[in-house]
């Protein structure tokens, strides 16, 4: 069972859904925690994005020092993720990459 109806290839497993048709929103697929667990990408027209990858890690220290939840589905689709997520946030177009769970992250307002 699908949960979106993929119509993108983003993403280590090549399954995001462009929500509105033109890349500025898309929902990528990062399982591993869970089996349908989504990061969100918003990217502006300059191509720089902000993602929001929920529970793809803990915060920041996940994806520097590739540390999985202990909660997991799958422990190889997670570290896949993970892998993912490093990249996209490492990437200089990345203005910032966010957590459900950051213990360092603080109210903020930011504009890209």
């Amino acid at each position: 069972m699908n949960l979106y109806d993929w119509n993108d290839s983003q993403g280590s497993f090549g399954r995001s859904y462009d929500l509105l048709g033109d890349k500025s929103i898309e929902l990528i697929n990062i399982p591993g925690h869970t089996a349908g667990l989504v990061a969100t990408k918003i990217t502006n027209s300059d191509g720089k994005y902000f993602l929001y990858y929920g529970d793809g890690g803990y915060g920041e220290k996940s994806w520097k020092e590739m540390v999985t939840s202990g909660i997991s589905m799958d422990k190889s689709a997670q570290k896949k993720s993970l892998e993912w997520i490093r990249k996209e946030s490492l990437d200089p177009n990345c203005v910032r990459s966010l957590a459900c769970h950051g213990i360092e992250e603080k109210p903020e307002v930011f504009e890209f």
